[in-house]
């Protein structure tokens, strides 16, 4: 019998769906996002954990917690262009935990919350023997301005909002110095692109979109998947990160480029748009301050192919992914 480390998330997630009944007004198994038809509208439902062992380092702050479990969910709401209504948050926390850290915690669920023009709802609180988290987020979207993770169609744009690779810059800072703390926010402290998403899906322009929290190189794998096309990703055109240079490449013999197509954990957009609508929406964008990047093509062949120097090269599937082991 397998188990879920033969599996990984993904398949297991395909496991699931097979099992579960289908309502005959939702959408969403397998996306970031269920939605549910409310009128002219969809109402989005999404809902992420964070466990102590796979996402709160030893350095993390009950406050950044408390942040990065809302910003993980509002990032899911971003990416299908909604606007949030409110979260659930639930703790599971050990029994001597506190009376300091459940407030800073909460003050830090609170925080995002506001930050991003929502409001925590309720929740729950139980008693378990490690620290667990689970969020749950609400929100809307018209339906003609819902993006989906299907519909990249051969000869769109690729693109991504923001920089990649900032939260491994985060977490190799952390590494060599806990103190570190400009560098090491954008992997405690993620900002989920409710705007961009917002003004994404007003423009009708996005043919497929998903966030970035596994890296781009799982996520284009994921985006392949549903879509029956492939990719062909320019290298030189990824807008790295701050901090993402040869001497990073130096201080930790790691390959800048690598933390940008695999590490994770940027929760910028990525998607993909006709050529004809590309321009004018990269050019609104950039006017209200969003940087937007153009990395590539939607191709016909079902494969992801990197542009390096004049070469192609197949891209390797190494983004992170729950039960398997990685790199990093």
């Amino acid at each position: 019998m397998k188990r879920l480390e033969d599996l990984g998330e993904r398949v297991a997630i395909q496991r699931i769906v097979t099992i579960l009944t289908k309502g005959k007004n939702t959408l969403g198994n397998g996306d970031d996002c269920a939605a549910i038809e409310m009128g002219n509208k969809y109402l989005l439902v999404t809902t992420d954990m964070m466990s102590q062992r796979t996402h709160i380092p030893k350095q993390m702050t009950p406050y950044q917690m408390g942040w990065f479990l809302v910003a993980i969910n509002l990032s899911d709401i971003a990416a299908k262009g909604g606007t949030p209504l409110g979260l659930v948050c639930s703790f599971g926390l050990p029994k001597k935990t506190s009376e300091t850290f459940l407030k800073e915690l909460t003050e830090g669920t609170n925080a995002c919350a506001v930050r991003f023009g929502t409001t925590i709802v309720g929740g729950d609180t139980k008693e378990t023997t490690q620290i667990t988290l689970c969020g749950t987020a609400f929100g809307t979207i018209k339906k003609d301005e819902f993006m989906s993770r299907i519909g990249a169609h051969p000869g769109d744009v690729v693109a991504v909002t923001g920089t990649l690779g900032k939260a491994g810059v985060g977490y190799y800072a952390l590494k060599r110095n806990k103190k570190e703390k400009k560098l090491s926010k954008a992997l405690l402290e993620p900002q989920p692109r409710l705007k961009e998403g917002r003004l994404l899906a007003q423009f009708h322009s996005v043919t497929s979109s998903m966030d970035l929290s596994d890296g781009l190189s799982a996520s284009l794998y994921q985006l392949q998947e549903i879509n029956a096309v492939g990719f062909e990703i320019d290298k030189d055109a990824l807008p790295l990160a701050s901090g993402l240079n040869q001497q990073f490449h130096a201080e930790h013999d790691v390959d800048p480029y690598s933390l940008a197509l695999h590490f994770g954990g940027d929760y910028e957009l990525l998607v993909t748009i006709p050529p004809r609508k590309f321009e004018k929406t990269k050019r609104t964008l950039q006017e209200h301050g969003v940087t937007f990047t153009p990395i590539g093509t939607v191709t016909q062949k079902r494969k992801i192919i990197l542009l390096e120097n004049g070469t192609k090269k197949l891209l390797p599937n190494k983004g992170y992914e729950h039960f398997k082991k990685h790199d990093f």
